[in-house]
Parts: C-alpha cells; sequence; structure tokens
C-alpha cells in the first residue's frame, strides 16, 4: 500500500471514528440526562428493552446488510439491485420487529408510557442500520455519518427537553428509539429514490444463503447487549442499572474499532484476489487496530473518578464497572482487524462461531459473578469473552491467509426472479 492509499485509508478511518465517537459521546450524554431523572433500577429495565428491540433487530437483519456492503463494493451487486433486495425484505422485518418489541414492553417495561415508546427500538434500529449500511455501501461515509450524528443529537434534545418538563420517567424511553428513527430518516434521505423496484421472496431467500455467517456474527456480536437482562436476573435491577450505567458510557470507547470495520470491509474486498496486495493491506489494518486499542486503556484509568461526577454519587461503583468493561474494550478494537480479514477471505462461518463461543462463556460468566459480586463483578465477564473471542478470531484470519484468497469473489448464487411491485 503506498503512503497515499495508506493516507487516503486512514483519513476515512479517522472520519468514520470521529463522527462515531461524537455520536457516542452524544448518546452517553442522553444516559447521563436520563439516569439524574431516574432510578438505577428504572434505567435497568428501561436499558434491558432496550437491549432486546436491538438483539431483535440485528436478528431479524441476519448478516444482510454486511452482505450486501462487501457484494457491492466487489462490484457484484450495484447499489440499486442492493436497495431492491432491502426494500424487498422490509415488510415482514418491520412486522416481526413491532409484535417483539410491543411482547417485551408490556413485559418489562417500569410504565405504560415507556412500554409504548420502547416498542418501537427495533423498527428503528433496523431501520437505521439498513440505511446507514447502503451508504456505506456506496462509501457515502461522512453522509452515513451525519445521519447517526444527527439522530443521536435529536434524542439527546428529546431527553433533556422531557426532563425539564418534569416528564423525565420517559426522557431516556423516548430519546432511545428517536435516535435510530431519525437517523433512517436522514439517511433514507440522503440515498434518494430507489432505482428498482423490490426484489421477489425467492431472490431473497438466496441472499440469505451467503448472508448467513455475517448474520451469525453479527448475533452473536449484539447478543452482548443482553448482559444487562443478566445482571437483572442475577442481582437485581437495581445493580443492572449500575452496571447499565457503565456499560452505556463505554460506546464511545469502541468507536475505533467500529470506524475501523466500517472502512476495512470494503477496503478490503476491492484489493480483490491479488495475494501479495491484499497481504500488505491486511498487515496495515493489523498495525492499525494495535495502535487504537490505547484509547480505551486510558479511558480505564480516568473512569473511576469521572463516572460518580456525572451521574452522581449514587452511581459510584458504575465507575469501576465502566474500567474493567474499558479494558475488554480494548481487546474488541483488536478482535476487529481479525474479523474483518477472516470474512474478506470467505470465512465468515468461522467468524461467527468465534463470537458466539466467546460470548456464550461470557454472558454465563457475566450472569454467574453477578450472582456474587454484582455489577462489578459482572464485567469481568465482557472481559472473558473477547479474550476468547480474541484467540479464535486470531486462529480463523491466520487459517484464511494462510490457505490464500480461495473463495474470495466467488458469485453470490442468487436466482434472478422477476422484479414485483
Amino acid at each position: 500500500m503506498r503512503q497515499g492509499t495508506l493516507s487516503l485509508f486512514l483519513g476515512r478511518v479517522g472520519g468514520v471514528a470521529g463522527a462515531l465517537v461524537v455520536g457516542q459521546l452524544v448518546l452517553g450524554v442522553t444516559y447521563v440526562v436520563g439516569a439524574r431523572a431516574i432510578s438505577p433500577a428504572t434505567l435497568g429495565l428501561i436499558a434491558t428493552c432496550a437491549a432486546i428491540g436491538q438483539v431483535a433487530a440485528t436478528v431479524v437483519d441476519l448478516g444482510m446488510i454486511n452482505y450486501l456492503v462487501r457484494e457491492t463494493a466487489a462490484g457484484r451487486i450495484d447499489e440499486a439491485r442492493a436497495r431492491a433486495v432491502v426494500a424487498g425484505k422490509r415488510p415482514w422485518a418491520l412486522l416481526v420487529l413491532l409484535l417483539v418489541g410491543i411482547g417485551t414492553s408490556v413485559l418489562l417495561a417500569p410504565t405504560a408510557g415507556s412500554a409504548a415508546l420502547l416498542a418501537v427500538v427495533g423498527v428503528g434500529m433496523y431501520e437505521a442500520q439498513t440505511a446507514n449500511g447502503l451508504l456505506r455501501a456506496q462509501e457515502r461515509f461522512a453522509k452515513a455519518s451525519t445521519g447517526q450524528l444527527s439522530g443521536r443529537v435529536g434524542g439527546l434534545a428529546i431527553a433533556f427537553v422531557l426532563a425539564v418538563a418534569g416528564v423525565g420517567e420517559v426522557a431516556l424511553a423516548a430519546a432511545i428509539p428517536a435516535s435510530f428513527v431519525l437517523e433512517a430518516l436522514i439517511d433514507r434521505f440522503f440515498l434518494g429514490p430507489a432505482g428498482q423496484r423490490r426484489r421477489p421472496t425467492s431472490e431473497l431467500v438466496g441472499h440469505h444463503r451467503e448472508s448467513v455467517g455475517f448474520g451469525l456474527a453479527n448475533l452473536a456480536a449484539s447478543a452482548q447487549q443482553l448482559d444487562t437482562a443478566l445482571v437483572t436476573a442475577g442481582a437485581g435491577a437495581f445493580q443492572a442499572g449500575l452496571y447499565a450505567a457503565g456499560g452505556r458510557l463505554l460506546g464511545p470507547l469502541t468507536f475505533l474499532a467500529n470506524s475501523l470495520g466500517m472502512v476495512a470491509a470494503p477496503w478490503l474486498a476491492r484489493a480483490g484476489t491479488d495475494e501479495a496486495a491484499l497481504r500488505v493491506e491486511e498487515r496495515r489494518v493489523l498495525r492499525v487496530g494495535a495502535a487504537l486499542c490505547a484509547a480505551p486503556l486510558i479511558a480505564a484509568v480516568a473512569g473511576p473518578p469521572l463516572i460518580p461526577l456525572l451521574l452522581g454519587e449514587e452511581y459510584a461503583r458504575s465507575g469501576t464497572v465502566f474500567a474493567i468493561l474499558a479494558v475488554g474494550a480494548a481487546i474488541v478494537t483488536l478482535n476487529q482487524p481479525f474479523a474483518v480479514i477472516a470474512q474478506n477471505r470467505g470465512r465468515q462461518q468461522a467468524v461467527a462461531v468465534g463470537i458466539a463461543v466467546g460470548l456464550a462463556f461470557g454472558l454465563v460468566a457475566t450472569y454467574v459473578l453477578s450472582l456474587f459480586g454484582g455489577a462489578v463483578w459482572a464485567a469481568i465477564g465482557y472481559v472473558v469473552s473477547q479474550l476468547i473471542i480474541f484467540v479464535l478470531l486470531g486462529l480463523a484470519a491466520r487459517r484464511a491467509r494462510r490457505d490464500g484468497v480461495a473463495g474470495v469473489g466467488a458469485p453470490a448464487t442468487v436466482p434472478e426472479g422477476p422484479e414485483v411491485g
């Protein structure tokens, strides 16, 4: 990779990272505003409902958007066709997510008002991540970042207005889904009108056969959000609130890993089957990931004294939770290059299995440790999961590179089928 090419890659990572960190900081402030207006127990229930909705959105997506990003970047699917595939899936996907959201909120939400709002978290996230992914597939990273950041700012504004108006019990419950819905609307505006009508179900089945590896990896990763629910089950809503406060403020620490993955996936896909060039770019991606993990480690030191100042002394133990989770976030940053390299070389299933195994052990550890040490001990489960994932993804990437690029660039086995209205 020439210096100019490396500068372009780093510039894209930096641009996406900058937008993500601002967006995550805004989201963190939103949680601060909401947390100060409610008890830790109420925060725990709201965070649990939101987490289930977000996991459901990932389940329904089943890796489709990440698959389309790779296929579009590699030139195997054009942009109009990718949008038509997404449009074909939308009706039933939104129906399933709405039913899941209503059921979860009725059972867990602290009030009827918050239940109505939290019921659409999954719908909002699905639309936001789909539209954002289509923009990334077109390498319109600035537009994708703008939509995400605008959505987060809108959610913060809603939380602040409701808290000031004296209805703080629904401030956070309204802000979370609103941030996703606003992001989706802005992204769809940037995308403009679709070029093709939606694709038939028969074609969606073919695409999903190709996307399932991405879906399992995404599902395994998003399942981490169930940690709050497990702390609720193991140690009660109060400890879950302490855990959620530290965990939701963790977002800014994973922005570098997320931005690296967003940029590196289409970047490596465009390298094609030139093994020598691909290996050069992969080594650069690995070095960038290693350098970026310093940020979470610095934050781990600053978190314990800072978080009680932001949230109040009632959340003092959230500072320790945050510090432990930040160490895990550093390992996440190291894991991201391994995942992108293996997926680009056609090893989606290996990545999915590695993440699933690590998170399964980590979530069990989170629940068991919460029984004995509450939120603080539960945070260790996150570190355990990321260490296991580090080992498994490292081995998967090594095997993929040893075997060369066989399978990269293989066309998706998708039937054409007629267009439908």
